[in-house]
């Protein structure tokens, strides 16, 4: 698989968490802005790291050992989890400071929506 198809990937794995509707609407307008850039990287651009790294800096949080692959309440953190997978392994196949700086922000975004899930989850649910 080329680095291009991953992108083409993970920007499909965003997408689907964008679809189901539980992202907070900052992370929703986020998420889109990345999409387009994401586009533009795919066709050969190269997107400036600017957006990931302010974003990284107003959210950013180191979210705990093992949350990248463990499992959670919502699908739209699983799918930027997807998405972040994928992405690392783009930028494996690159040299695109985007595509090595994109998984963290995922992650992020991943973390807080999880946070946000789990909070809506009345207590004693089994």
């Amino acid at each position: 698989m080329s680095a291009r198809d991953a992108v083409d990937e993970a920007n499909a794995a965003i997408g689907a968490a964008i679809s189901t509707g539980s992202l907070h609407r900052e992370f929703r307008s986020l998420l889109s802005e990345i999409q387009y850039e994401l586009l533009d990287h795919a066709d050969g651009g190269a997107p400036s790291t600017d957006r990931l790294r302010f974003a990284l800096r107003r959210h950013g949080v180191e979210p705990p050992h093992g949350f990248p692959v463990l499992g959670g309440y919502s699908a739209a953190a699983g799918l930027l989890k997807l998405a972040a997978a994928i992405s690392r392994r783009a930028a494996r196949q690159t040299s695109s400071e985007y595509l090595r700086v994109l998984p963290d922000v995922l992650l992020v975004i991943a973390f807080h929506t999880e946070q946000e899930e789990s909070a809506r989850v009345p207590f004693g649910i089994c």
